[in-house]
């Protein structure tokens, strides 16, 4: 889960840790193991305009997707054929050819499904990059970038403002972001 937030964009300890709900000390273990492997990236930012926090944290030249919820379970609840009705069918070569039949489409459409979701987040997954990549591009201060990046990653502007306020100190967000965007627009 920490991997999916830093890769979405930059995130401070506490908001890893209040979406997590894991404590700091427990999501800089978690930091400490990905950059032990060079995922992380711990960008400082130097005398910061709009936010009050100096540190943030993201996954370095790589993306990564959760889109699990919870822990997926699959399960399938049916009666158990008695022996009698086993014994009862009067084709049992025409009863397992059909089985088998069925079995070989579900697996089919199975892997389909599985090809059609795999396209999805590939395709989620490139344009989260060239998002990163646009951002990072513009002739922006880092600061800037990371409130770029925010309210491009976050669902609506109020929720971007809640972020930089929550989570970076920011004393008047919406200023922030209207300068930030501003910029941004005028880069093209």
């Amino acid at each position: 889960m920490i991997g999916q937030l830093i890769s979405t964009r930059p995130r401070t300890l506490r908001e890893l840790a209040d979406r997590t709900g894991i404590s700091i000390q427990g999501v800089l273990k978690h930091l400490e193991k990905l950059n032990k492997i060079g995922l992380i990236e711990e960008r400082t930012l130097s005398r910061p305009k709009y936010l009050a926090v100096r540190k943030a944290y993201s996954l370095k030249g790589s993306n990564l997707g959760d889109f699990s919820r919870g822990s997926l379970m699959v399960v399938n609840l049916s009666a158990e054929r008695e022996e009698e009705e086993l014994r009862a069918a009067k084709d049992v070569y025409a009863d397992l050819n059909r089985m088998a039949e069925e079995l070989l489409i579900q697996g089919r459409r199975i892997k389909n499904q599985a090809r059609r979701l795999q396209r999805m987040i590939d395709e989620f997954s490139a344009t989260e990059s060239r998002l990163k990549s646009s951002v990072e591009s513009l002739d922006l201060s880092p600061e800037e970038k990371l409130i770029a990046e925010t309210v491009f990653t976050e669902d609506t502007m109020e929720s971007a403002a809640k972020v930089l306020s929550k989570f970076y100190g920011c004393r008047s967000p919406d200023q922030a972001i209207r300068e930030v965007v501003a910029k941004v627009k005028k880069a093209g």
